[in-house]
């Protein structure tokens, strides 16, 4: 992965500059002091990854991240200020960091951001020709019927006893199927199970508050996490704690 750091600070430009050294697939871009630098230097040559400081002067990093919505580029936040922790949850980040920054913490990150960059890759469609379809679909059976559904689309799912309810951006579908089978089915990196009988998109939550997850359905309240599911979606806002 090509990776970016931005910070203004010298010592902590060093820091994660150590740091990446140690892993073998990251490769050193560039290295920025400052956001509009920065998003200069990505417009030209498009990094993997960014290392990102948050309290920048002129600039901060979640106001870059604002700017730049490349959802393709993957962002860490860097920082010694715990208080942007939710902010950079709803701006989909893949890890926030702390400083200071231990081999162990960061070897967390990058493995994530690792496996989310060789997903990416794997499931990368070809060049689309005039009437290629791009998106991932699967065949499942509703009632008498076999529907095709885009999983790009598929935002919350609920057990219905022998069923499962599947809310969709365009609608809803009951299938015949199983927990497990769904569960199979959808890509672990962007989807959450938080209790026996439902899986969430991960970035259709909103908020978690008192071991409720609040999702952006309207139609749906408050989701409650099983405990022993908690420990899993801590991993995935490991940010907020």
């Amino acid at each position: 992965m090509k990776v970016l750091i931005v910070d203004d600070e010298p010592i902590a430009q060093q820091i994660l500059e150590k740091l990446s050294a140690k892993i073998p697939y990251l490769q050193i871009a560039g290295i920025c002091d400052n956001a509009i630098s920065a998003l200069e230097f990505i417009r030209e040559v498009q990094p993997d990854l960014i290392f990102l400081d948050i309290q920048m002067p002129e600039m901060t990093g979640v106001e870059m991240l604002r700017i730049l919505r490349q959802k393709d580029i993957m962002v860490i936040f860097t920082t010694a200020f715990h208080e942007y922790a939710l902010e950079s949850y709803e701006l989909d980040v893949v890890d926030y960091l702390l400083k200071p920054i231990s081999f162990e913490r960061f070897l967390k990150a990058v493995t994530k951001a690792n496996e989310l960059f060789t997903l990416k890759a794997a499931k990368q469609p070809p060049v689309a020709q005039p009437g290629m379809e791009t998106k991932n679909y699967v065949w499942a059976k509703e009632g008498r019927k076999r529907v095709q559904i885009c999983i790009e689309d598929i935002i919350l799912v609920q057990a219905l006893k022998d069923y499962m309810e599947l809310q969709l951006s365009t609608g809803k579908v009951i299938l015949n199927v199983t927990m497990n089978k769904i569960e199979e089915l959808l890509p672990a990196p962007f989807f959450l199970r938080v209790n026996r009988s439902c899986i969430v998109r991960k970035n259709a939550i909103k908020s978690i508050q008192d071991m409720h997850i609040e999702t952006i359905l309207p139609a749906i309240k408050r989701i409650p996490i099983g405990p022993t599911y908690w420990e899993e979606v801590k991993k995935h806002i490991v940010e907020l704690f």
